[in-house]
């Protein structure tokens, strides 16, 4: 009768620790990975993202601030017309960060049900020594772990 060990392989095999520590890796890299996607864990991977955002606005990085965008995002920005998806959204923001804003987001609130999320904020815009200030609302959806935005829109406190 053949003797088998861990994982059903034969003893010495080296297969047997192989597949434990397989194991283990896959452990533990979907427990750092679901750490970011229990209940409630919309908020603070929002507010990291509006952060990035803004940092990412600031710096004149455009793909900075596409990270946050899901490819089926519309853009719903004051006085123009809807953005339907990233290559549309990324010319809008182009024109923005040619102007080089300093752009400050201040998210107040993030009401999260099950894949779905809401973000409400204010933001100040500086533009070329002019200032605006407004609030915005942010709608994100989880999907593959991770959250990204599918609806943004955003207006002016002023007339």
């Amino acid at each position: 009768m053949k003797r088998m060990e861990c994982g059903g392989l034969p003893p010495h095999s080296g297969g047997g620790m192989k597949k434990l520590i397989t194991i283990l890796l896959f452990t533990t890299a979907c427990a750092h990975i679901t750490s970011d996607i229990q209940p409630g864990s919309a908020e603070p991977a929002v507010r990291r993202m509006a952060r990035e955002f803004g940092d990412a606005a600031n710096s004149g990085n455009i793909d900075g601030m596409m990270a946050i965008y899901a490819n089926d995002a519309v853009l719903l920005p004051p006085g123009a017309p809807e953005m339907r998806g990233r290559a549309a959204i990324r010319q809008f923001w182009s024109g923005l960060v040619a102007a080089k804003p300093h752009v400050t987001l201040n998210t107040q609130q993030v009401i999260e049900s099950g894949d779905m999320a809401t973000e409400i904020g204010t933001y100040e815009l500086i533009i070329g020594g002019k200032t605006e200030t407004g609030k915005y609302a942010l709608t994100w959806r989880r999907a593959n772990g991770e959250w990204r935005a599918i609806v943004d829109i955003f207006n002016s406190n002023g007339p």
